[in-house]
Protein backbone atom coordinates (compact mmCIF):
# COMPACT_ATOMS: atom_id res chain seq x y z
CA UNK A 1 0.00 0.00 0.00
CA UNK A 2 2.52 2.60 1.07
CA UNK A 3 4.94 1.25 -1.30
CA UNK A 4 2.51 2.51 -4.67
CA UNK A 5 1.74 5.55 -3.01
CA UNK A 6 5.74 5.94 -3.01
CA UNK A 7 5.99 5.82 -6.79
CA UNK A 8 8.14 8.71 -8.33
CA UNK A 9 9.53 9.56 -4.77
CA UNK A 10 7.09 11.89 -3.70
CA UNK A 11 5.99 12.45 0.02
CA UNK A 12 3.20 10.57 1.47
CA UNK A 13 0.02 12.35 3.44
CA UNK A 14 -2.05 9.64 5.41
CA UNK A 15 -5.05 11.11 6.80
CA UNK A 16 -4.91 10.09 11.05
CA UNK A 17 -7.30 7.19 10.68
CA UNK A 18 -5.39 5.65 7.84
CA UNK A 19 -2.11 6.02 9.78
CA UNK A 20 -3.57 4.62 13.11
CA UNK A 21 -4.71 1.58 10.74
CA UNK A 22 -1.42 0.51 9.12
CA UNK A 23 0.32 1.25 12.93
CA UNK A 24 -1.82 -1.01 14.21
CA UNK A 25 -1.72 -3.88 11.04
CA UNK A 26 2.20 -3.08 11.60
CA UNK A 27 1.85 -4.09 15.54
CA UNK A 28 -0.51 -6.88 15.10
CA UNK A 29 2.09 -8.40 12.35
CA UNK A 30 4.91 -8.22 14.55
CA UNK A 31 3.32 -9.61 17.45
CA UNK A 32 1.70 -12.83 15.24
CA UNK A 33 5.21 -13.23 14.12
CA UNK A 34 6.94 -13.46 17.52
CA UNK A 35 4.70 -15.58 18.64
CA UNK A 36 5.23 -18.07 16.30
CA UNK A 37 9.23 -17.71 16.23
CA UNK A 38 8.81 -18.53 19.98
CA UNK A 39 6.59 -21.51 19.46
CA UNK A 40 9.20 -22.56 16.83
CA UNK A 41 11.83 -22.08 19.77
CA UNK A 42 9.54 -24.27 22.25
CA UNK A 43 9.06 -26.90 19.53
CA UNK A 44 12.94 -27.14 18.81
CA UNK A 45 13.60 -26.91 23.15
CA UNK A 46 15.10 -23.83 22.63
CA UNK A 47 15.09 -21.12 25.15
CA UNK A 48 16.07 -18.54 22.92
CA UNK A 49 14.73 -17.31 19.36
CA UNK A 50 17.37 -17.25 17.07
CA UNK A 51 17.32 -16.11 12.97
CA UNK A 52 16.75 -19.71 12.03
CA UNK A 53 13.40 -19.97 13.89
CA UNK A 54 12.22 -16.52 12.14
CA UNK A 55 13.32 -18.16 8.79
CA UNK A 56 10.96 -21.50 9.72
CA UNK A 57 7.97 -18.75 9.96
CA UNK A 58 8.51 -16.00 7.63
CA UNK A 59 6.80 -17.42 4.51
CA UNK A 60 3.87 -18.74 6.40
CA UNK A 61 3.26 -15.14 8.15
CA UNK A 62 3.35 -13.43 4.74
CA UNK A 63 1.32 -15.44 3.18
CA UNK A 64 -0.78 -15.44 6.29
CA UNK A 65 -0.76 -11.50 6.04
CA UNK A 66 -0.78 -11.66 2.25
CA UNK A 67 -2.88 -8.35 1.27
Amino acid sequence: MLTVARRGKKRINLEPDALAAVAALINILAQETFARAAQSAANTGDRKVTRDHLRKIIAQIMLDFAV
